[in-house]
């Protein structure tokens, strides 16, 4: 379909098999001036094509398919990019979409397609908008092409190519796209092209805008060459090409995390490392009596130290030695902070993509079941979990030595209960002990996760950590230099692959996530999970959701779920009740009068030698405060439960030791001015009568 609009259409890469996957699997610069003959395209998609059953592919855009040309709008990642297409369709259209086919690119953004109009060629231009051409000598990808994201390109409904056609630009789209292109001054195939926006580590090394730095740098040195000798080199020039990559391998850094494996080997298996750069600099050396030549004719520039941002907008870096450094930290005015991204969910309204949380819980609560259910919904590409959109799927890591054996029952129940056969989900285990202290454990998990990468050619999506007592082996979870060291393991994790990070944890003895408050600052989402012993019911409450609200309470229950084996396993599974999820930011509490008599009473029993405590096991011995709550008062153990927690966060109760003897804890009230109904309206003044 794609050849009979005239479309030069190619074999494409395919995610895991190269980081840079974004391109034809053909050489195909022989194919950039023309379509090709029929006898190559059968040899590609004919009935015994050699590519027939490849999923991807893409287009080669200018010439070869009769000056068709793409408008490349990254809104995912750069809403000022439709922000500039938007204000442009305002002003010339009424606001709406011009009719011309346009596709949802995997990544999230759109790709609209237009024909060039007569006397115009578009460029092939990168630019740190987000809105990048794709014209002479360049490539996009085409549905049902799939994405690294784990998701398809696909054509916008009404607007497939064979459905509204590709319409020539107006000359208002091509006016925009001069403008926008003439405010840039790289120089990249003969053309002015804007250097896509560089990202630094902490080191000052580039690990995002590399290709475009190795570019300027070898444009730079070969123009530097031709005005030292115009006389074009026999030998390539060899030597000076090997100077120039030491100075490349000093500034770049590869994205992949290998420690022992040097730089530019990392570097190679991304597609940026030595064969890229000795294929540029003879693309380069090849326009040496005319690109380069016009280029040398220029006034030199002048040699200094220059910044990340200072350095996209040099025109070339004619001065091998010059050093990349990060000399100021980026300033964003209102209208760049409102030009952030917005918060992106993994799950919807509960747990954050690229984020750390925990879910926590007592022993036999059911958290490891919730835990496990979340972690092979995300792998198996559900929709949904318990009724909350998931909106990225993908490979899951997860990392449990605690009842491994036990495990593969959970899963099969998992399978059962939903009707899903797992055995192909990219869903994998670490069963050894990891010690998330040791920075030799770290560096190995790390590698390991890499060779999920490699497997699947996807990053993790999402990688549990259960339970977190079990990596902190000989660690002291009260300790806050401690506790910082695992956070720190974890936050490593989460940046080297964009990946949620989760641990499952235990609560302390008031309740509460067990451990340093280090814990609850880094967490961008607490989730409470608490059953009573022997009880089906159980309920998930959010104790901290960053960006949304927090605060509500879901039941759910543990079913449990025959097999089906000779041996007659059972195992059980986490699922979410018929009861509506309470979605106010806090419960329906008791009138204040009687919020006060509650911490009168906690108050007295204190006094009384036998402390009200919020611990579970107080129930055996009659101290638990949520079942006198319920029986004096007529309040519901769960909003009791969720009152004393507050109290507890407000600092109106504390737990303490009331016998050093007997070791007996429970609750004691700490402000008896308090209106208990409602927030503390100020500190509590010893001046107070």
């Amino acid at each position: 379909m794609y050849r009979e609009l005239g479309l030069q259409v190619v074999p494409a890469k395919l995610p895991r098999e190269d980081k840079a996957w974004k391109r034809p699997i053909i050489k195909w610069r022989e194919y950039e001036g023309r379509l090709t003959d029929d006898d190559t395209f059968n040899g590609w998609y004919g009935p015994a094509g050699e590519f027939r059953g490849r999923e991807n592919m893409g287009l080669i855009t200018g010439a070869a398919s009769g000056n068709v040309w793409v408008l490349d709008i990254d809104s995912h990642n750069h809403p000022q990019a439709m922000k500039w297409l938007e204000a442009l369709l305002e002003e010339w259209n009424d606001g709406v979409p011009l009719r011309t086919a346009t596709q949802r690119t995997g990544g999230g953004g759109i790709q609209i397609f237009f024909l060039a109009p007569e006397g115009w060629v578009p460029p092939t231009n990168k630019t740190s908008k987000g809105i990048d051409i794709r014209g002479a000598g360049g490539f996009a990808m085409l549905p049902p092409s799939m994405h690294e994201s784990g998701v398809n390109y696909a054509w916008i409904k009404s607007y497939e190519p064979w459905v509204c056609g590709i319409m020539e630009a107006p000359s208002w789209i091509v006016e925009a796209v001069d403008e926008l292109l003439s405010q840039f001054t790289k120089v990249e195939r003969g053309e002015r092209t804007e250097s896509p926006a560089q990202a630094v580590d902490n080191f000052g090394m580039i690990v995002d805008g590399r290709e475009d730095y190795m570019t300027r740098l070898i444009w730079g040195r070969v123009v530097a060459l031709y005005r030292e000798c115009p006389f074009e080199p026999l030998d390539g020039h060899q030597n000076e090409m090997r100077e120039a990559w030491k100075v490349y391998d000093v500034n770049v850094k590869s994205r992949i995390f290998e420690p022992g494996t040097p730089n530019h080997v990392l570097l190679e298996r991304e597609g940026r490392g030595p064969s890229l750069f000795a294929q540029k600099w003879e693309q380069a050396l090849s326009q040496w009596n005319t690109k380069v030549k016009e280029a040398a004719a220029l006034p030199a520039p002048e040699k200094k130290l220059v910044s990340p941002q200072e350095a996209q907008q040099d025109e070339d870096l004619s001065d091998p030695n010059a050093s990349i450094m990060d000399d100021v930290f980026e300033l964003l005015d209102i209208m760049g902070i409102k030009s952030l991204p917005d918060p992106e969910w993994l799950v919807q309204k509960i747990i954050m993509a690229r984020a750390l949380g925990f879910i926590y819980g007592t022993p036999g609560a059911g958290k490891s079941f919730i835990a496990l259910g979340i972690a092979l919904c995300i792998a198996a590409q559900q929709k949904t979990w318990w009724g909350r959109n998931i909106n990225y799927t993908g490979p899951v890591v997860y990392i449990s030595s605690e009842g491994v054996s036990d495990i593969k029952f959970r899963i099969r129940a998992w399978e059962l209960a939903l009707g899903i056969n797992a055995d192909e989900i990219p869903f994998y285990l670490i069963h050894q002990t990891i010690n998330f202290m040791k920075e030799e454990d770290t560096n190995k998990l790390l590698r390991t996760i890499n060779k999920v990468v490699d497997m699947t050619g996807q990053m993790p999506v999402y990688v549990t950590v259960d339970t977190v007592s079990r990596v902190l082996p000989g660690a002291d979870e009260n300790l806050q230099k401690d506790m910082t060291l695992f956070i720190g393991a974890c936050d490593l994790v989460k940046e080297t692959f964009g990946a949620t990070v989760c641990g499952v944890h235990h609560t302390s003895r008031q309740g509460n996530l067990r451990g340093s408050t280090v814990f609850d600052g880094a967490a961008d989402f607490l989730l409470s999970v608490s059953r009573e012993e022997g009880q089906e019911i159980g309920q998930l409450h959010a104790k901290k959701i960053k960006a949304a609200e927090d605060g509500w309470t879901q039941n759910f229950k543990l079913r449990k779920i025959e097999l089906g084996d000779i041996a007659g396993n059972t195992s059980l599974f986490a699922e979410p009740t018929d009861e509506e999820i309470v979605e106010e930011g806090k419960p329906e509490w008791p009138s204040k009068p009687v919020c006060q008599e509650i911490v009168n009473g906690i108050r007295d029993a204190w006094h009384s030698g036998r402390p009200w405590s919020n611990h579970h096991h107080a129930r055996k011995d009659g101290r638990y405060a949520m079942h006198h709550i319920n029986q004096r008062w007529g309040v519901d153990e769960r909003i009791a439960a969720q009152m004393i927690e507050a109290w507890l966060t407000n600092g109106i109760l504390e737990v303490s030791t009331l016998d050093a003897h007997t070791k007996m804890r429970g609750l004691r009230v700490l402000n008896n001015l308090y209106d208990a109904g409602s927030m503390p309206r100020r500190p509590w003044n010893e001046n107070d009568d």
